[in-house]
């Protein structure tokens, strides 16, 4: 969880809005691939939950990520007549197929990252205005790749 949280948090810090920069380090462009990279995160959580309570079938399973990733509802009812929906209905195959077998894996990336965030805005909180992101990310990364919530007392104690 820390090590894939890492990565998500680390592209949407990038994303977070500074002084003159609405889209953080990202172009208005660049913004919008990673607005679709929350996307593709949340839409493997619902499928992830979904498939593995048993609350989701494949086939519903690839038409919510045909429909909400790729914005092509129906493409692999389509498939065998357009190349286009047969490339995205593939597509989903391979990624359906894949959070089928390996369960919880694909909602790792946004725990960890939600568990970065908590832990962040408790140190702001009791840090106040004497500490910096800086701060608490470089304590943060010292603490290594277990599970924030193993290092969280350690990490706010300052």
């Amino acid at each position: 969880m820390a090590t894939e949280g890492w990565g998500l948090y680390a592209e949407e810090l990038m994303a977070e809005p500074a002084p003159d920069r609405q889209y953080g380090f990202y172009s208005a462009p660049e913004y919008l691939y990673e607005l679709q990279g929350q996307l593709l995160r949340a839409v493997r959580v619902r499928v992830d939950v979904g498939i593995h309570t048993g609350r989701m079938t494949f086939d519903e399973a690839m038409n919510y990520f045909t429909e909400h990733v790729d914005f092509f509802p129906g493409a692999c009812e389509r498939a065998a007549n357009d190349p286009a929906a047969k490339a995205v209905c593939d597509n989903a195959t391979r990624a359906i197929y894949r959070y089928s077998k390996w369960p919880t894996q694909a909602i790792t990336y946004n725990l960890g990252k939600n568990a970065i965030l908590a832990l962040r805005e408790t140190y702001r909180a009791r840090k106040g205005g004497s500490g910096s992101d800086r701060d608490f990310h470089e304590r943060f990364m010292r603490m290594g790749t277990i599970p924030a919530s193993f290092f969280k007392d350690a990490l706010l104690s300052v």
